[in-house]
Formats: C-alpha cells, sequence, structure tokens
C-alpha cells in the first residue's frame, strides 16, 4: 500500500495488490491477487479489484468486481472517471464517463470509451445516454482568426 493510500472498515487488500496514489477502500472492499488500484480510486460496501485488475481514477461500489484483466480507467482526455455498481462485472476495459450499473457485463476483450461530455450508462438490459446540460445551450462562437495572405515578391504565373 502506498503512503497516500486508506483502507477503512473491514476492507482488505491482500496477496500482491496494490492501492496507492490517493485511493481508499471502504466496507467490505476487497483488492486482492495483483490488482492495481490507483490515481484517488475508491471502492466501497463489497467492490472487488482482483486478479491482474487495474482500476485508476474509477469508483465501484455495491457487489461491482473488476476481474482477470480487466481495465477501468479515467480519461486521460476529459478526466472523466468511470463509476461501477450493482453486480456490475468488467473482464474488459471501460474508460471515461461510463456508468455500469445493476447488471453490466464487459467480457475480456471488450472496450467501452466514452470521451464525450456525455454519460454513457449501461445497465445489463441496454444503454442509454445522459446529456450533458451544457451541449444544449446555444453560444455565439468565436470567429476563427483569418490567416493574412502571403504575399510573393516577384511576378505571378
Amino acid at each position: 500500500m502506498g503512503d497516500d493510500a486508506w483502507i477503512f472498515d473491514d476492507a482488505i487488500a491482500c496477496n500482491d495488490a496494490y492501492v496507492d496514489k490517493g485511493s481508499s477502500l471502504f466496507g467490505e472492499s476487497v483488492a486482492c491477487g495483483n490488482a492495481y488500484v490507483s490515481q484517488n480510486s475508491a471502492l466501497s460496501a463489497h467492490a472487488r479489484a482482483e486478479d491482474d485488475a487495474y482500476i485508476r481514477g474509477s469508483n465501484l461500489c455495491g457487489h461491482a468486481r473488476v476481474s482477470d484483466c480487466g481495465m477501468v480507467l479515467d480519461s486521460p482526455d476529459t478526466g472523466r472517471a468511470p463509476i461501477l455498481s450493482g453486480t456490475s462485472a468488467v473482464y474488459g476495459r471501460v474508460c471515461g464517463d461510463v456508468h455500469l450499473t445493476d447488471t453490466a457485463l464487459i467480457i475480456s476483450g471488450e472496450e467501452i470509451c466514452n470521451d464525450s461530455l456525455d454519460t454513457l450508462v449501461m445497465d445489463g438490459k441496454g444503454r442509454s445516454v445522459i446529456r450533458d446540460p451544457s451541449r444544449d445551450e446555444l453560444a455565439p462562437q468565436e470567429p476563427e482568426p483569418q490567416q493574412k495572405g502571403h504575399k510573393e515578391r516577384g511576378q505571378s504565373r
């Protein structure tokens, strides 16, 4: 466990699991195997990171779990991070503003990345989008700066 990570309540980090960089485990959550929980991630309730899972800047709660070589990552472009809840499970890769709820399942080799302003919600039965309110606001656009034409010396053809 890194110096700036915290484990509260009955949470456990065991085997070769590593928790660091402002991340926390709460409730009865578990990080085990070779799991790596980093970059202000939080596991709470009965959430689980196991095997070779990599959790970066994300939140897992309920009975959500990331297994095998699953990855749950915040977006380096938007800074938005996945939230897993219910009994959702990730064996593949989830990145950006994605909410997995209920029985949502991301299988090995599957990748769900959302770098848009909207939130992608998957619940095991379907997918939906929660639009960011700023997308419905109309605002004037800044005109693009015009480039000055290059003047050439000499004769033009």
